[in-house]
């Protein structure tokens, strides 16, 4: 009897064995990655990731499809990737403070911040002032001394409204003590476009977004609002033509996240591949010749990088 019920147990064992399959789960990635954009094509943040796609397979061993999911300030697009599936092939293009101003000053936001891990950060884009090549403004000052004889009446495009770019222009009007009317469109590229269009008499833009531009003569830069002079670009800082520290508080951080639940291999692997794309000399010329100021963190620094965005938003978010 003992031995029946002993090969009773050694079939049923053997027989659990069969009907529950061990699935590996396949070498990550084996198929090409989607990057969503949340923003319009020719902005800063679909310039640079079209520029990393051009170069990263080679060390994702995948390329990389970008699509762009434009709408509401870059919200619609981090919505879907809160919903994507956690499984590495979805990722987004970041940008702070956008992401954070969306969760602090709307209600009803679908996505939060803690519903993403934030692979990197490659690039930090700050914001210009513009011009036409025929605009009656040839300068900073001269945008300023209108604006103080004229409050209001001066159209500026940007990203937005309650966007990074809408803080840094209202940033600006406080320190200068001046008052314009921000037209927001829905991305720096839009806001280019407007410009060029006459729609507007200036347009406060990301240098990413308006370097081709600039260097067809088609606009003309009047101040970079950054600490540093930027490589390549002849503008002056906001320190240097005002003679202000005003804060860069619309400078864009730009990096990859991807949904929290994301494995940490899988997120280990996108840091690996970033990091090296943005080490390779041919990434950086091209990077270079587009005015990209290419500044990688891994994925412990982008988090502290939120972390420190938060609380400089926190203290200006009342200027809306």
């Amino acid at each position: 009897m003992k031995n029946k019920w002993r090969l009773l147990i050694a079939v049923c064992v053997c027989l659990s064995f069969m009907t529950v399959p061990v699935v590996a789960r396949a070498a990550y990635p084996d198929k090409p990655v989607l990057a969503i954009v949340p923003f319009s094509p020719g902005g800063g943040n679909d310039i640079l990731i079209r520029l990393i796609a051009k170069h990263i397979t080679p060390f994702l061993g995948q390329s990389i499809a970008v699509e762009n999911k434009p709408g509401a300030g870059g919200q619609i697009g981090w919505t879907a990737l809160s919903k994507a599936r956690a499984d590495g092939y979805t990722i987004s293009v970041t940008s702070l403070p956008s992401m954070i101003l969306i969760k602090l000053l709307r209600e009803n936001v679908p996505f939060n911040l803690d519903d993403f891990r934030y692979v990197c950060n490659v690039q930090v884009d700050p914001l210009i002032w513009a011009v036409t090549k025929d605009s009656q403004f040839k300068s900073a000052a001269d945008i300023v001394a209108y604006a103080k004889a004229n409050p209001g009446k001066l159209n500026v495009a940007g990203d937005g409204p309650k966007s990074n770019v809408q803080l840094q222009e209202l940033v600006v009007e406080k320190a200068l003590d001046i008052k314009t009317n921000f037209i927001p469109y829905n991305g720096s590229g839009p806001s280019a476009t407007a410009l060029l269009g006459n729609k507007v008499d200036f347009a406060i833009l990301t240098l990413s977004s308006a370097v081709s531009h600039i260097e067809s003569g088609r606009l003309v830069p009047l101040v970079v609002f950054n600490n540093e002079t930027v490589p390549g670009i002849d503008v002056k800082t906001s320190k240097d033509v005002f003679d202000l520290d005003i804060p860069s508080v619309g400078r864009s951080l730009r990096g990859i996240a991807v949904p929290k639940n994301v494995p940490e291999d899988v997120l280990k692997k996108l840091e690996a591949a970033f990091k090296s794309v943005t080490e390779s000399p041919e990434f950086l010329e091209q990077a270079k010749a587009l005015g990209l100021i290419i500044n990688f963190m891994g994925n412990e620094d982008a988090e502290k990088a939120i972390a420190e965005s938060v609380k400089t938003i926190e203290e200006y978010k009342d200027l809306f």
